[in-house]
């Protein structure tokens, strides 16, 4: 089903934080039956042209119109009241609630009582009808914050579903999910679109957009630069739209030697998300593991960097054994983690800045007993520079960055805290395909330094495009190491999940 007119129109959209232009009177129109692609870089403007649609924040300028009639969404009920549903690309989930108390948020259903119970029995069931009807396997009376990052991505997914009236908004959905899930997914949307609804799909997997765009709107730095049919424009274009130049090597090559193990892995357990895991990392060397989600992977790092310490099995940093008990003594020891969930686990979202690329080694910038701000800041805004982090301040609140640029900060701490392991869980994830580039490139100096690199990654391309070799996980064992020069997306995945 599709629509010559509208269901949504944004017009000269207009948006400014202290003084800094973020969206510069941007249009975009989603029609009734139709994919529209929103892409950009992180940073472009997208999340806070889509926070404005939600009602989370007011334009300085520029209308929205629903079928045609103007609107206002002082607040977020404005806008779901009006039929607009958003799946955030940083979750907005209550993890102390349970999956199907998380689905149907504000919309339990309810005792027939004067004093209105909600009805637990039916929220359960309804949860469970949808889950399955969706493909979700979930338990919709499981905690969501015992959930792994996929399964609450499949959480808010549901509620947005559920929600959605008119327009729906998807903001990197697929950034955590396996293969089979985000088949799933697009089940799913074609199944709004034969609805009736729009979807607004932001995404910085390009080669997903084939099989569910209709038409691509690109923003870069707050400016829509491109509008038209999806399939017009080849992917090379979209690249240099979104990045105002061309990008031509995605994964820029390495120079590097493979030298003395720096890491060595033996017999490391930690029932029943590993057991009795083994492997090594040399300097010079970047060790990709593959594998589903809950193969075990991101319980792997987190082990060997001492956030959940392992019940047996040996760890050895430089030749030396270390008690993997404590972040603080791997930090100490030259190990750093890049986590998967960076606003859970990683930063400090209402610090600076500035703080956050510093706090893994405080102690540099400590003279005379006392923290020097200005050896801060200038250490910052080394990093800043670097990594080309934007808006390039080192004041601002780590929180108020784009989801890519937080991530290039998470990374700036351990480059300034000169880690020679670096332990990366989803380095990309929700970063768009230059900052990607950037990111790669740091990695590649980083082994060409010396450093070792072990790269936990869903994205099948990223690991044969950075990593030397694959380990591949499936039900906490690694079950095949493969040379990534040599192998394929369709081997890596057999090992992943088929039983041999």
């Amino acid at each position: 089903m599709t629509s010559s007119s509208p269901a949504l129109e944004m017009r000269a959209i207009s948006k400014s934080f202290s003084g800094n232009t973020v969206l510069a009177s941007v249009n975009i129109e989603a029609r009734a039956g139709e994919v529209l692609a929103l892409l950009g870089e992180n940073g472009a403007g997208k999340s806070t042209l889509m926070k404005i649609l939600a009602g989370v924040h007011q334009p300085d300028g520029g209308e929205i119109l629903i079928d045609g009639q103007p609107v206002k969404f002082a607040r977020p009920a404005d806008a779901l009241a009006a039929g607009i549903a958003m799946i955030y690309q940083e979750l907005s989930l209550a993890p102390h609630l349970t999956v199907a108390e998380n689905i149907f948020l504000g919309r339990e259903p309810l005792k027939v009582s004067p004093i209105g119970f909600i009805n637990d029995r039916d929220l359960n069931d309804r949860a469970k009808n949808l889950l399955g009807e969706y493909g979700f396997n979930l338990n919709p009376r499981a905690r969501l914050g015992r959930l792994s990052a996929a399964d609450r991505q499949l959480v808010e997914i549901t509620r947005a579903i559920v929600e959605a009236k008119r327009v729906i908004v998807m903001d990197e959905p697929t950034s955590s999910l396996t293969d089979q899930e985000v088949k799933e997914l697009f089940r799913l949307i074609r199944d709004l679109k034969a609805r009736g609804l729009a979807v607004i799909y932001i995404s910085h997997r390009l080669e997903e957009l084939d099989e569910i765009a209709d038409r691509v709107t690109i923003l870069r730095d707050g400016n829509a630069v491109y509008a038209g049919p999806w399939g017009k424009i080849s992917t090379d274009e979209v690249i240099k739209h979104m990045a105002g130049r061309e990008l031509k090597e995605i994964f820029p090559p390495r120079n590097a030697k493979i030298g003395e193990v720096k890491l060595r892995i033996r017999n490391l357990s930690l029932p029943p998300k590993f057991d009795n895991v083994s492997f090594e990392a040399r300097a010079g060397e970047v060790v990709g593991i593959g594998g589903l989600a809950g193969a075990g992977r991101t319980e792997l790092v987190e082990a060997i960097f001492g956030a959940t310490p392992p019940t047996s099995g040996e760890i050895e940093l430089n030749g030396e054994k270390i008690l993997a008990t404590q972040p603080s003594q791997s930090v100490t020891r030259g190990l750093s983690l890049v986590t998967e969930d960076r606003k859970r686990t990683g930063l400090c979202l209402n610090l600076p800045l500035s703080t956050n690329i510093t706090l893994a080694n405080v102690r540099a910038l400590v003279s005379g007993g006392r923290l020097q701000s200005k050896i801060e800041t200038a250490a910052a805004q080394n990093y800043i520079q670097k990594l080309s982090i934007r808006p390039p301040a080192p004041t601002k609140p780590v929180g108020r960055l784009s989801g890519g640029n937080q991530q290039k900060s998470l990374l700036a701490r351990w480059l300034f805290a000169n880690s020679q392991v670096f332990l990366l869980d989803e380095p990309t994830r929700g970063v768009d395909v230059a900052a990607r580039s950037e990111i790669y490139r740091e990695i590649n100096e980083l082994a060409e330094a010396g450093a070792a690199i072990v790269m936990v990654s869903s994205d099948l391309p990223e690991l044969l495009g950075m990593a030397d070799r694959i380990l591949v996980m499936r039900r906490g064992k690694f079950v095949a190491e493969l040379n990534a020069k040599q192998t394929t997306q369709e081997e890596v995945l057999k090992h992943a999940a088929v039983e041999e």
